[in-house]
């Protein structure tokens, strides 16, 4: 009990730094860390930063020297505007987020090994709206889809070209829904509902990737990160509208199934010169298998009403319909001195949402980002700094195919600004 309690609170703490947001492929951040973000997120050819642990652990033996330990901030401040016919026109409330991550990475005394562990939020989604809906009035509209992982991680140098490594580590899952919720499918499919949901739980992840140097100034990276399937276990609060002449009220016990795509991803760094250096990452995110649908399983309910209009057990099925993307990332590094590096980057990826299922809850409708960066080297330590941008197009959605309608003939555009701050220290 004191375990679960423990995990339960480390979760929820860690989630309380992400709860609006928006993010860039799907709900997957376009780069962790001042340093990658800064070239645009491009990290599968690069070993100097602590985010190779998520990126690529194939690299931690290539850090300089005997190892890095590194800390940063990132902090995004999100604007989602929403409108529909019922009429709203309301943009997500805008507070500045902070997103903590570390790592540390030491390398063995031959240099054939190299250990590292890391922590890191890299991806979610979340939105807070006052609505006007079609049932219940003017109601608050708030979501929160987090995932943290720790990420312990070893990597092998197999020859002075080909390094390769692996992590086993645990992600860290919260779900927090609130607001109206037509549910989706059985007895009572279509039926609305006003719900506050919340769900926390744990799941193993991991990862595999490689470098090898091409040459002296080429270096390629790949990796395969497997998918992280969460179970959050939690409960639901609910007023059900439109079986009695008033609202009924139940709680149950809530089970939310929401699966982070696995990703295969390849990448290169190339130095020009000893002063300029680029990069381009592409990373493909199985949506398809992720997204397909979002799981909730509802059992025990309070109100005996309920129990004997749906049974014991309330199984729903939440379409998502997303498809597979393909993010492409290209960074740049200027380094005109030892004491200094600038950066600068692009990403661009579709949006693997369908108009169909576009809903305020999980949006995922950025397609661009431009970031820049710069280091300076301080005795030891490098400060580390970066700004990105990312951007949609407006979205419009006709039909919904979500069960109740509430979306249809609606539109959203999102935008969000990230700045980064970091410390690392080689040693």
């Amino acid at each position: 009990m004191k375990a679960n309690k423990l995990v339960t609170l480390f979760v929820v703490a860690w989630a309380a730094c992400l709860p609006r947001w928006a993010l860039a492929d799907g709900v997957i951040r376009d780069g962790v860390g001042a340093i990658s973000t800064g070239r645009g997120g491009t990290n599968l050819g690069f070993a100097d930063n602590g985010a190779i642990l998520l990126d690529n652990p194939g690299a931690l033996v290539n850090v300089q020297g005997n190892g890095l330990v590194e800390a940063d901030v990132d902090t995004v401040i999100t604007d989602i505007q929403y409108t529909d016919l019922k009429p709203n026109n309301v943009s997500a409330k805008i507070l500045p987020m902070p997103l903590p991550e570390v790592a540390y990475i030491k390398k063995s005394r031959d240099g054939n090994w190299a250990w590292g562990i890391g922590a890191f939020a890299p991806a979610g989604f979340g939105a807070s709206y006052n609505f006007q809906n079609s049932f219940a009035g003017p109601v608050n509209y708030r979501s929160i889809g987090a995932l943290g992982k720790i990420l312990p991680g070893v990597s092998y140098r197999v020859n002075d070209r080909l390094s390769i490594g692996g992590t086993v580590g645990i992600a860290f899952g919260h779900v927090d829904l609130e607001g109206p919720f037509y549910l989706q499918s059985g007895p009572l499919k279509g039926v609305p509902t006003v719900i506050d949901l919340q769900g926390t739980n744990v799941a193993p992840t991991g990862s595999f990737g490689l470098q090898y140097k091409l040459s002296q100034r080429t270096t390629l990276g790949m990796t395969f990160t497997s998918m992280t399937r969460v179970h959050q276990n939690g409960d639901m609060k609910a007023n059900i509208y439109g079986v009695a002449p008033f609202p009924i009220y139940s709680s149950f016990d809530a089970q939310t199934t929401i699966n982070w795509p696995r990703s295969l991803s390849f990448g290169f760094m190339h130095n020009l010169s000893s002063r300029h250096r680029v990069a381009a990452d592409l990373i493909w995110y199985d949506w398809k298998n992720a997204f397909n649908q979002v799981g909730l399983a509802l059992t025990n309910p309070s109100n005996p009403m309920v129990a004997a209009l749906a049974g014991p057990a309330i199984i729903q099925s939440i379409p998502m319909n997303w498809h597979d993307t393909v993010s492409m990332r290209l960074g740049y590094e200027f380094l005109p001195s030892r004491y200094a590096t600038w950066r600068a980057g692009y990403v661009y990826h579709n949006s693997p949402v369908p108009n169909s299922t576009l809903n305020p809850y999980t949006d995922g409708v950025l397609t661009h980002a431009f970031s820049i960066g710069h280091s300076r080297r301080v005795k030891r330590a490098w400060l580390n700094a970066s700004y990105q941008y990312s951007f949609s197009p407006t979205r419009v959605v006709g039909t919904s195919a979500l069960a109740g309608g509430d979306f249809s003939n609606s539109t959203f555009r999102a935008q969000a600004h990230w700045i980064n701050l970091g410390i690392l220290v080689p040693f």
